[in-house]
């Protein structure tokens, strides 16, 4: 007798299949994960906006240009966390070593394209007013993508789609904390470091990766992965590049428009607004960011736990599965609402120190931008566990359509026309929350049919 797929799924924590306790222990390395790349941008950041504000704020206009080169691209390298849950879940255990080589490939092929675009093009993807410091640092940061690419999106997915993610999650935590050290001896030049203002930034977060790459390249050439993964067959497979393009390469497109509109924005925005509200955005911006790695972590456990139900075809572990998540996204819900209750002068001591502007317009101005952001974030909670899910499923090419439609349309068009006309980078934060609540609605009427089709036959 031949056994099911949900026989040969492997169990993926010593907890209930599907469970808060498993979601969780997934969850919690790939939150630090999913932060590895923000956090060391955001460690810039920070360290700048204690260094000048001029280089906080060009920060701010650079950072999205280099996020524009690895989130989109990272989505397609992700496609391997599911593919690798998918071989995990029905045992095909000899097929995951050659689907993280088919994503280790395409990340070395945008080392070319990425070094001609920051040669040629860095002045003109800049506001003319922060250009003086960022095309600098853009630069230098730019063409150094694909090694985060590498380590925190090809060779991670390797041990994430497995549930082996405690070795993930040492990693990250480990190259923040190079990157952050670095940044403040290169920035200020502390010691024998000479001091080298934004550039020095840049250069922190490119040792840190590039030591990540090392480190995991060591984990994955383990003599149990090359026995049991067939992690040297690094030949192309057509196959299996077709599966990840599939899986990953609508996002990625969807999510190149959106986050080149995104840059594109940031460019006005600098442009129209004055730099004391700009600086304001700034600040949320960075709060945002900060807790969107809690959200992108949980959502990749979330997808990490379906892609191997639906690879198992285990449905009930899908339905457990889905209600965990809901759970954790109440408690960060009311963790966002208390950071923006009690916290803002906190916040601003954090990202700006003594240099904030200390007008009341600017701390009323930031005030609305939290609270806004905060929405954002919540909404968003829910919009990217959905979209993990849907993922998970196979259903790329939706995603890509409403996407787009959701951010280009409802977002970046409404916001040019709002900005020039408000001056305030708070009605960018209104569009942006109009459009994660239409993404949530649309994604959760698409999970719900995906649900009805496959939903387990009731008990008899």
């Amino acid at each position: 007798m031949c056994a099911s797929p949900v026989d040969f799924m492997r169990q993926l924590t010593k907890h209930r299949s599907g469970s808060l306790r498993e979601l969780w222990t997934i969850a919690w390395p790939l939150i630090l994960t999913a932060a590895a790349n923000m956090l060391m941008l955001l460690g810039d950041r920070i360290v700048l906006s204690h260094y000048s504000t001029e280089a906080f704020n060009a920060n701010l206009a650079a950072m999205p240009w280099v996020w524009t080169a690895y989130f989109p691209f990272l989505t397609l390298v992700m496609s391997a966390n599911v593919l690798v849950g998918r071989y995990n879940g029905s045992g095909e255990l000899h097929k995951i070593g050659p689907v993280i080589w088919q994503v280790l490939w395409f990340s070395a092929a945008l080392f070319v394209p990425l070094i001609a675009i920051s040669y040629f093009l860095a002045p003109y993807l800049l506001a003319g007013n922060l250009r003086t410091l960022g095309v600098p640092y853009l630069r230098i940061l730019l063409p150094a993508t694909p090694l985060s690419l590498i380590a925190f999106g090809a060779l991670a997915s390797f041990f994430a789609g497995r549930g082996k993610t405690r070795f993930v999650s040492i990693v990250s935590l480990s190259s923040n904390l190079l990157n952050f050290v670095l940044d403040y001896l290169l920035v200020f030049g502390i010691g024998p470091f000479p001091e080298m203002g934004i550039c020095g930034a840049a250069w922190g977060t490119i040792i840190a990766e590039v030591a990540a790459v090392i480190v995991y390249a060591i984990a994955f050439f383990s003599k149990k992965n090359r026995a049991t993964y067939a992690v040297f067959n690094f030949r192309f497979d057509m196959e299996i590049s077709r599966k990840c393009v599939h899986i990953g390469a609508p996002n990625g497109f969807a999510a190149l428009i959106n986050f080149v509109l995104w840059s594109w924005i940031y460019q006005i925005m600098a442009g129209y607004v004055s730099a004391e509200n700009f600086t304001a955005f700034g600040v949320s911006n960075s709060f945002y960011c900060t807790l969107l790695f809690f959200i992108e972590g949980v959502s990749a456990g979330v997808g990490t736990i379906a892609a191997n139900g639906y690879g198992a075809g285990d449905w009930n572990l899908i339905s457990r599965n889905s209600r965990a998540w809901l759970f954790l996204a109440i408690i960060f819900s009311f963790f966002a609402f208390l950071c923006a209750i009690f916290c803002p002068k906190i916040m601003l001591l954090l990202f700006l120190g003594d240099d904030a502007p200390k007008t009341e317009s600017f701390f009323s101005a930031f005030k609305v931008m939290l609270w806004l952001t905060c929405l954002a974030l919540i909404i968003g909670s829910v919009e990217f566990n959905l979209r993990h899910m849907l993922t998970s499923f196979g259903d790329a090419y939706f995603i890509m359509v409403v996407s787009l439609f959701g951010y280009a349309g409802i977002v970046i068009f409404p916001s040019f026309i709002a900005l020039r006309a408000t001056r305030d980078s708070s009605s960018f934060l209104v569009m942006e929350a109009i459009s994660q609540i239409f993404l949530a609605i649309v994604f959760f009427l698409r999970y719900r049919l995906h649900w009805l089709r496959h939903r387990p036959p009731p008990p008899v």
